[in-house]
């Protein structure tokens, strides 16, 4: 109990002098922290405000719009109020500075300033007040001077045309001596007179657009001034103007002239332009021109208008620099007064620090006093009557524990110790009953350690041959176990990877050749034609590839069927020489085809027959270094005989046992390449078309080193009548469709739009499920006559899409046709889901024609214009109607391109500049289609700088439809159109400026 009074001592005194130190440091800093810091921090704000005010004056003078000066003036309104509040703040403090003079007018100082500034956004509003009429004035001028610089243009070639004509009957020859040097007279009097006049005036135009553009931007002043001079330089020895000085600031007073009176010395004469009255002939054109010439004689006004600019300009930076003087003054005198405040709280520290010493030193002195009577507390209490009886009360229970029950302790006192002490001894008389009962235990356990050795032995023993046994038939198990989860693993990571090849290198690869099959029906020159069948025929060899991986999977797997059907086998034929004649000729060597009169049709899987001769015709031109290639066709019986010859390198007799083996190449005298797929999926595609068993040799090989290799195949000949043609020579013609094509692979969309547009049809693009859907619905669905809908989407499925299209189509009681876009049309799946057609990638024209019909050659008709007049629109808001039949009749007829614009730049400014162009107007234009795409508030805007843009690279009709719908409003299908239109324009465009490459 002793301890802890002393303890409590000990801490009542430490509490006591820290509260005597805390009140001698609070005497001492109390004013540094609320007399001299508040002031210190009012003045910073001050300066601070003082600084912002000054910044945004500067800033002010550099604003060219309303609203910038708008944001401007509040924030300079608010470092005003902020100005004056601290200011009041610092005059409740007592600042005081060395002046007193200062502190006085502190407040006159910064109303002053305020009445400063509020001068000077005058200023400002005047000077954005004459910019603005500067760049009406200026636009206006440059106008004005473009439309007469035509018109003078035109008439100036009607005097040469006149001159001309007049010079070709002035021979004496023919007209004779007289009338001969009347014609020259005329022509030296009046039309050289009146050359003379429209010259001068178009110089004086040329320099009047100038000056219209140097007004838009009045800063210009410079730039203006060597206009000027250059006027009075090139138009010598008419003096329009005088010195072009006389626009300088230093001629603020004077005032402008007028057109007609005298002239000053800030004036252009517009004597051309008078003189110009009556020369015109065409009155249409000279009334136009009176018109732009009232406008060009208001070019003087312009340029008094310039001179008021300059005269503001110099005001409002003359009040700038009085404004930024009197903050400076203001700046001073708040240094003044923090300088004597510095003074002030130097003293204070020097007092706290003071106090702070005396403060240490009661502490040291206290400290040093606690530390004695620490010491005598700890060796009195601690140690004595705590430390000393637990080492004896230790050594006991060290000793218990060791079982030495002999030990002995001495309790005394009534603490806490003395009843450990008791406890001692009560567990020594424990420990010797426990030992006692050791030692019984110790007998007993001996007797069961023993029979409990013999029953482990024996349990060890069955355990070791049960465990063996085990181990044997466990490891026969994980075997099998683990082989058949590896093959599993191997199957299902090819059957994903095929999956994902198909979907990854079909689409773009379908996309490409689909865009070549387009790109085929434009006029091309020789050597384009040229290039383009090389890429179809690298395209085709490339899918060749990509369908021979594919089908031997397929065949692996039992899933490749032999699908007979009506071809017409000439055509085919045709196919595959125009596609392998492009590779023939890059080798240099000659492909021919051979073939007797052959039926029409005939009942075969054509495209498997296809795919064995691009093959076989393949690998004839790679290993084919010179010489020919012949395909051979010929009826034998009741059969089909192919045959493919070349003079290549030939095959020896070792190597021809290999040739069908998949995954594997043959050494070719340096010329092994291929995936090794190709002859092996010739033969298995050639068994399954003969409906044999597929270890069947059913392709012979006859070749020799160095002379060349003929391969040679038969199929059964089945003959087809014409009831069973499934394609048509000619297309169906219909009248023009509007077609939903649901894609979003952009190559393909953009082939399968081009193709429909190629046939007379309309398009509207969907590139996701949800597009889809906002676009097809009840009310819109009447609009549209089929859907192309792609089976893997982006954001969903189109099998599931397509239940959803056939019931809001039901719910329309619309009879429209679905069909499958999609490169797998072997995918038994597909044809269960209910699509009406398959539709492969690459899109075949003629297929895609033998579903939707050929419009190109049949103009709409009254009652399908009607159609798509009379039903609800497409849009969620109900507001809009479907574009192009119902645009108006002068847009929906525009070209798609301004052809001379476009020849002009071409001719005058290079290929490589209209690149340029068209790149740079790509890269913004996209930037707007796509903002547009959320029909933001902000719409007309957009559509109003895409249509200029758009006409000034030559879109013509882009730029007509951007006016339109910012006249009519933007919708979900009108932006649809727009973007239908601003796709196919800039790739018109591209192909235009290829081929004028």
């Amino acid at each position: 109990m002793l301890a802890f009074c002393l303890l409590g001592l000990l801490l009542l005194m430490l509490v006591s002098l820290g509260s005597v130190s805390l009140y001698w440091v609070k005497l001492a800093d109390q004013y540094l922290y609320e007399d001299a810091l508040p002031a210190s921090e009012a003045a910073r704000q001050l300066m601070l405000s003082s600084n912002g005010l000054l910044d945004n004056a500067q800033g002010l003078g550099r604003v060219e719009n309303e609203a910038q000066r708008a944001v401007i003036g509040k924030k300079m309104s608010l470092e005003s109020t902020h100005l004056l509040v601290e200011i009041d703040r610092l005059y409740s403090l007592n600042l005081q500075s060395s002046d007193a003079s200062k502190d006085k007018h502190l407040a006159l100082l910064a109303d002053d300033i305020i009445h400063d500034l509020s001068v000077f956004g005058h200023q400002v509003d005047e000077r954005l007040a004459l910019t603005a009429q500067l760049n009406d004035k200026g636009r206006s001028l440059a106008e004005a001077a473009s439309i007469s610089g035509d018109l003078l243009e035109a008439e100036q070639a009607v005097v040469d045309s006149a001159i001309l004509a007049k010079l070709s009957l002035a021979y004496p020859q023919v007209v004779g001596t007289e009338q001969s040097a009347h014609l020259l007279d005329t022509i030296i009097d009046q039309d050289l007179d009146i050359r003379e006049r429209l010259n001068r005036a178009l110089a004086l135009i040329h320099h009047i657009a100038l000056v219209g553009q140097l007004l838009q931007s009045p800063e210009q002043q410079l730039g203006l001034n060597k206009v000027l001079e250059n006027m009075a330089r090139v138009l010598l020895p008419t003096p329009y103007i005088v010195d072009p000085s006389s626009l300088s600031t230093k001629n603020n007073n004077e005032n402008p002239g007028s057109v007609k009176g005298e002239k000053t010395n800030n004036q252009i004469d517009l004597m051309p332009l008078a003189l110009l009255k009556g020369l015109i002939r065409d009155p249409v054109r000279s009334t136009e021109l009176d018109q732009q010439l009232i406008v060009l004689s208001q070019v003087n006004m312009g340029l008094h208008l310039q001179q008021q600019y300059a005269q503001v300009l110099a005001k409002q930076n003359a009040q700038l620099l009085i404004l930024t003087d009197k903050l400076g003054q203001l700046n001073q005198s708040v240094d003044g007064a923090m300088k004597a405040q510095q003074l002030q709280v130097k003293n204070a520290r020097n007092d706290f620090l003071q106090q702070l010493m005396w403060a240490k030193s009661g502490l040291w002195a206290t400290g040093f006093l606690m530390l004695i009577i620490m010491l005598l507390v700890v060796y009195r209490v601690i140690y004595k009557g705590i430390a000393l009886r637990l080492n004896e009360a230790t050594a006991a229970l060290s000793q218990l524990s060791r079982g030495n029950t002999e030990v002995m302790l001495d309790p005394h006192g009534d603490d806490e110790l003395t009843a450990m002490a008791s406890a001692i001894e009560a567990f020594k008389q424990k420990t010797a009953q426990n030992q006692t009962l050791q030692t019984q235990l110790k007998s007993t356990a001996s007797e069961l350690f023993a029979h409990k050795a013999s029953l482990e032995s024996t349990v060890q023993e069955r355990t070791l041959e049960l465990a063996e046994t085990n181990r044997r038939l466990d490891a026969e198990a994980k075997g099998h176990s683990s082989a058949r989860e590896m093959a599993e693993r191997a199957n299902k990571a090819k059957s994903l990877f095929l999956a994902t090849m198909s979907h990854e290198i079909r689409t773009p690869l379908n996309g490409l050749l689909g865009t070549l099959t387009l790109l085929s029906h434009s006029p091309l020159p020789q050597a384009q034609k040229q290039m383009l069948a090389l890429s179809q025929y690298s395209g085709t060899l490339l899918q060749n590839v990509l369908n021979d991986i594919l089908d031997f999977s397929r065949l692996e797997q039992g899933k490749l069927t032999n699908e007979p059907r009506a071809i017409a086998l000439d055509e085919l034929l045709d196919e595959v020489m125009a596609i392998m004649i492009a590779g023939a000729g890059l080798s240099g060597i000659s492909l021919y085809l051979v073939r007797d009169d052959l039926p029409k049709w005939v009942n075969l899987d054509g495209p498997k027959l296809r795919q064995v001769l691009l093959n076989l015709l393949g690998n004839a031109i790679k290993f084919t270094p010179s010489g020919e290639i012949q395909l051979r066709v010929t009826v034998v019986g009741q059969h089909l005989t192919f045959e493919v010859s070349d003079t290549g390198v030939g095959i020896s007799e070792t190597d021809i046992r290999q040739l069908f083996v998949a995954y594997g190449s043959q050494p070719n005298q340096g010329k092994t390449r291929g995936t090794g797929l190709g002859l092996a999926i010739c033969k298995e595609l050639v068994a399954l078309m003969n409906n044999v068993d597929t270890t069947t040799q059913c392709i012979w090989v006859n070749s020799k080193l160095g002379k060349g290799s003929t391969f040679g195949f038969n199929l059964p000949l089945h003959t087809c009548k014409q009831a069973d043609e499934v394609i048509c020579t000619e297309l169906p013609k219909v009248d023009p469709k509007c077609v939903l094509v649901i894609e979003d692979n952009k190559v393909n969309s953009l082939v399968a739009q081009g193709f429909l547009a190629h046939l007379g049809h309309q398009s509207i693009l969907a590139e996701s499920c949800t597009e889809a859907r906002s676009i097809f619905r009840v009310d819109s669905a009447e609009q549209f006559d089929g859907i192309m809908l792609d089976i893997q989407l982006s954001d969903g499925s189109g099998a599931e899409l397509l239940v959803e299209l056939k019931e809001i189509a039901k719910a329309a009681q619309k009879n429209i046709s679905i069909v499958a876009f999609t490169a797998q049309i072997q995918d038994e799946k597909i044809k269960t889901l209910g699509f009406d057609d398959v539709l492969a990638k690459p899109l075949n024209i003629k297929l895609l024609a033998n579903w939707i019909g050929d419009a190109s050659d049949i103009q709409t008709k009254d009652n399908h214009n009607a159609k798509f007049t009379t039903q609800e629109p497409l849009t969620k808001d109900n507001t809009s109607t479907i574009y192009n039949d119902n645009l108006e009749t002068d847009i929906a007829h525009q070209p798609l391109l301004n052809e001379k614009q476009i020849n002009e730049d071409l001719q005058y400014l290079g290929a490589d500049a209209v690149s340029e162009m068209l790149r740079l107007f790509s890269i913004n234009s996209t930037e707007q289609v796509n903002k547009l795409a959320n029909l933001p508030v902000d719409s007309n805007k957009l559509l109003h700088s895409l249509k200029g843009s758009s006409a000034s690279i030559g879109l013509t009709k882009l730029s007509c439809l951007c006016k339109q719908f910012e006249k009519d409003g933007l919708n979900n299908i009108s932006y649809q159109y727009l973007k239908q239109v601003w796709q196919t324009s800039l790739t018109a465009l591209e192909l235009k400026i290829n081929n004028n490459e």
